[in-house]
């Protein structure tokens, strides 16, 4: 018995050694099992780490890389470079090792290759760009050795802006009367108004915001409930909302009040519909072609240079002249259309101002004093060239109008006349020069002053007659009097006509009332031929189809001489800033603008100055701050009509609206202030300038002044795209554009004449059917609440269906096919939109994009440039390197 207790005993000590044994296994490989886990945890996180710290170095790369971009339009391999060596904080996330590149493939200088083709991705994918690929890399590695590897392509786009049907660097109010469908890409940067009156509004493309979509109001906060409520469209697709019968397509699809992103106000007051609400509305409902930025992560599409929240004020810098010591290869620089140009027509008061880029050109033989030191009327001979200057006399029995000279503010360094001596009809200083193909730039304002500066009484445009008194005249200052006493005739009554009289002649003036009147209706007191002074403007006609003579040698000079290649054709670069002022906010010197912007005053009926600025609006301006420099100016008009002071005791300080006898007084005197402008006369079809070397190309106009085009323009009636606008039949045009202060179109019924005698008469400026082929950059005016008492679109700039100003009664149908975009507010140029009792009635509409600007090989000279950077592809690279 007791044996087997021993046994038993040993059993157990043996059983329990080898549980023991078994937990201590156990104990030992939990042990290991833990502290496997804990490593592979802390790897598993050291991975984590680089993976973030990776994707933090390419975010942050790719951010510098498009701000790169935003500084300079062609940025060298040395600043590329010089972005991988900017890496994250290494201590953000304990301590990271990064190595990044930026990699493409050279061109013959070493810079990052353009090619032009098709964006890819993104919201502007299938719009042709010059696009420049790059590739970017980013290695994170831990101080424990766990790495990432990761890479991105992208694409930087240089896209052309006048591939856009419509386009707007602000608020873009789109809110047709009658019906209209313009057709082309949509797009603002700001938020986008869609209504309709009678409508109904089709859009046929996509169409893109920044900001918000509205439809249940005005961008003046008018509710659009009862006047605009009509039907607005958009396509499913493209081609779904096309003529000739857009809305019968079932895909083409009504956008109702409800399905826009904003409700309720301007933001920032009012509702946001809530997201995936607005979400399925941009991407399902309407397949992506309409959306913001919160549905499709739309983003604001800039020209290079711009950086901040003031881009109009910024973005208007491409019509300027660039000021003293800036170089064009600068980012501003490289953007300015004076740049860009290969012909160039300056005009100032004082020599200096007239070159103020290249002060080492004051004293050259080519800059021109047009009013000879006021030394009086004869014939003088200019560097060895006849220069008839005529200029009209006080005194004379025929002329009981005319007031000069005149008294008060001059611009320092200009003409003062003395006593009893005109005040000179054409006046100020004048360069005219063109680029050659070694690239110099070559004086030629005798040659172009040699052909003649005058006309009749009519100007040469097509179905006009041509000029009866200067025939090859390309710049024209004066025009000849005609019926002076105003009987109604001319005849010998009217004497002198002779064209050779130095008392023959008149300036080119007429009344713009846009410009002249602060409301839409005739001011109280004001009747017959009266006019408010500062709708008196001053214009330089531009004959472009002597232009286009000279290029070509048939008139004679260096037209073929100039240098084409750079352009795609000519670009002329167009500033005149007589009698303006200096800006006292910008060191005292001109820089394009008026300097007045006291235009609305919302608290007065009739709109009187108030020397006060509007509240500020949602863009965190004053709509009267134009040029968003945090002031109200009204500097500006200090000199405006200097000319009629003595005798119709004007003074015209702060308030320029002030009365005057548009007829008998603004018709024959000079014009002074910053009220000048540019007139293109004779733009017939076949007269603009092409390249020579293929027929392509064409021609484009750029100026710091407001520019009115007279008459048909690089179209007519027998322009088969008119009658078959969806098919086949289009001619080979020239590639014309408009880039301006502000873009008015005159009918081939226009007449200066009648503009003067019927300044408030709106039914004797009577409009007819005209053409114009051409894309059109200009300015508008800011938005702002509706004051009490005015029309329902007042307050707003116009809309896209009047960003073309008009400034008569239309009788006819006016035929438009281009590109309408606005990168900027217009800063000379600054009355406010306004319609349709004193400043026009608008035309029959008929509109279309000019589908011809999405070829590159079509798209006018010195177009715009916008830039926007593609994400395209991104992926971890588990290569080890």
């Amino acid at each position: 018995m007791s044996r087997v207790k021993g046994r038993s005993r040993g059993f157990t000590l043996i059983a329990s050694l080898l549980v023991l044994t078994l937990l201590s296994a156990i104990a030992v490989g939990l042990l290991f099992m833990v502290q496997g886990a804990g490593q592979v945890g802390n790897n598993d996180l050291e991975t984590n780490r680089a993976y973030y710290g990776a994707e933090s170095g390419m975010e942050l790369l790719t951010a510098n890389l498009a701000a790169l971009y935003q500084q300079s339009q062609s940025p060298t391999p040395l600043q590329l470079n010089a972005l991988a060596n900017s890496p994250p904080d290494p201590t953000m996330i304990g301590g990271m090792n990064y190595q990044e590149s930026i990699n493409w493939t050279p061109d013959a200088n070493g810079n990052p290759a353009s090619t032009t083709s098709v964006i890819s991705a993104g919201t502007n994918a299938g719009l042709t760009a010059e696009i420049i690929p790059l590739t970017l890399k980013v290695a994170a590695t831990r101080p424990g050795g766990a790495s990432v590897n990761m890479t991105r392509g992208v694409e930087v786009a240089l896209i052309p802006v006048f591939q856009f049907g419509v386009f707007s660097d602000s608020d873009l109010s789109y809110f047709a009367g009658p019906p209209f469908a313009f057709q082309g890409r949509v797009h603002t940067n700001g938020n986008l108004f869609l209504a309709a009156n009678s409508g109904p509004l089709v859009i046929d493309a996509k169409t893109t915001a920044v900001g918000e979509i509205i439809r249940d109001r005005l961008a003046n906060n008018y509710t659009a409930a009862g006047a605009y409520a009509g039907d607005v469209y958009i396509p499913f697709a493209n081609n779904d909302c096309d003529p000739p019968n857009p809305t019968g397509n079932a895909s083409c699809l009504k956008f109702t009040i409800p399905s826009a992103s904003w409700s309720g106000g301007i933001p920032p007051a009012g509702v946001q519909t809530a997201l995936p609400t607005w979400t399925h509305t941009s991407t399902v409902t309407f397949n992506f072609m309409i959306g913001n930025k919160n549905s499709m992560g739309v983003q604001p599409l800039t020209l290079p240079f711009v950086q901040g929240a003031n881009g109009a004020a910024q973005q208007i810098q491409i019509i300027r002249k660039p000021p003293a010591g800036e170089l064009p290869t600068t980012p501003t620089g490289s953007s300015r259309e004076f740049n860009k140009a290969n012909i160039r027509v300056l005009l100032a008061s004082t020599e200096g101002d007239l070159v103020p880029d290249r002060p080492l050109l004051v004293g050259d033989a080519q800059n021109i004093n047009l009013d000879l030191k006021c030394k009086g009327n004869r014939t003088d001979v200019v560097n060895g060239v006849a220069m008839p200057w005529a200029m009209a006399q006080t005194g004379q029995a025929n002329e009981p109008t005319w007031k000069g000279p005149p008294s008060g503010v001059v611009p320092p360094g200009a003409c003062v006349p003395v006593a009893g001596q005109p005040w000179p009809l054409v006046d100020g200083w004048l360069r005219v020069e063109y680029k050659n193909t070694a690239g110099n730039w070559i004086g030629i304002t005798t040659q172009w002053i040699g052909l003649g500066f005058a006309r009749g009484t009519v100007p040469p445009a097509v179905p006009l007659a041509g000029n009866t008194v200067d025939p090859n005249a390309i710049l024209i200052f004066q025009q000849l009097a005609g019926d002076r006493n105003l009987d109604g005739k001319i005849n010998a009554t009217d004497a002198p006509t002779a064209v050779t009289s130095q008392y023959a002649y008149y300036p080119i003036n007429f009344y713009d009332p846009r410009e002249g009147f602060p409301r839409d209706a005739v001011p109280a007191g004001m009747a017959g031929t009266q006019c408010y002074v500062n709708g008196l403007m001053n214009a330089v006609e531009l004959d472009v189809g002597n232009l286009n003579q000279w290029i070509q040698g048939k008139i004679p000079g260096s037209g073929a001489l100039v240098d084409f290649s750079g352009q795609n054709g000519y670009l002329l670069f167009y500033s005149d800033r007589r009698g303006m002022m200096g800006d006292p906010f910008n060191g005292g010197i001109t820089q394009g603008e008026y300097g007045f912007e006291d235009v609305i005053n919302s608290a007065s009926a009739t709109g009187t100055p108030d020397g006060l600025p509007e509240p500020k609006g949602p863009t965190g301006f004053s709509p009267e701050d134009v040029d968003e420099n945090g002031q109200l100016d009204n500097w500006g008009a200090v000199d405006v009509a200097n000319g009629f002071k003595a005798t119709f005791a004007i003074n015209t300080a702060g308030n320029p609206y002030q009365k005057i006898d548009c007829l008998a007084g603004g018709r024959q005197n000079t014009v002074t202030g910053a009220r000048h402008v540019l007139k293109l006369v004779d733009g017939g079809l076949k007269n603009l300038p092409v390249r020579p070397d293929n027929g392509l190309g064409g021609f484009t106009v750029a100026s710091e002044n407001p520019v009115y085009v007279l008459g048909n323009y690089n179209s007519d009636a027998t322009d088969p795209f008119w009658g078959n606008p969806t098919g086949a039949g289009d001619i080979n045009h020239s590639a014309a554009a408009v880039i301006a202060d502000a873009v008015t179109l005159l009918s081939n019924n226009w007449s200066d004449l009648n503009s003067l005698q019927n300044p408030t008469n709106l039914a004797g400026r009577s409009g007819t059917t005209t053409y114009y082929r051409m894309a059109i950059a200009g300015g508008k005016n800011m938005n702002f609440p509706q004051p009490a008492g005015t029309s329902a679109d007042f307050g707003t700039d116009g809309g896209v269906h009047n960003f073309l100003r008009y400034i008569e009664s239309w009788g006819g149908t006016l035929s438009y096919r281009g590109s309408l975009v606005s990168l900027y507010y217009s800063e000379y140029a600054t009355g406010t939109f306004k319609c349709c009792t004193l400043v026009y009635s608008p035309p029959t509409r008929n509109y279309y994009f000019d589908t011809a600007f999405l070829n590159p090989s079509k798209l006018p000279p010195g177009t715009p440039m916008l830039q926007d950077v593609v994400n395209l592809t991104y992926w971890q690279d588990f290569k080890p390197y």
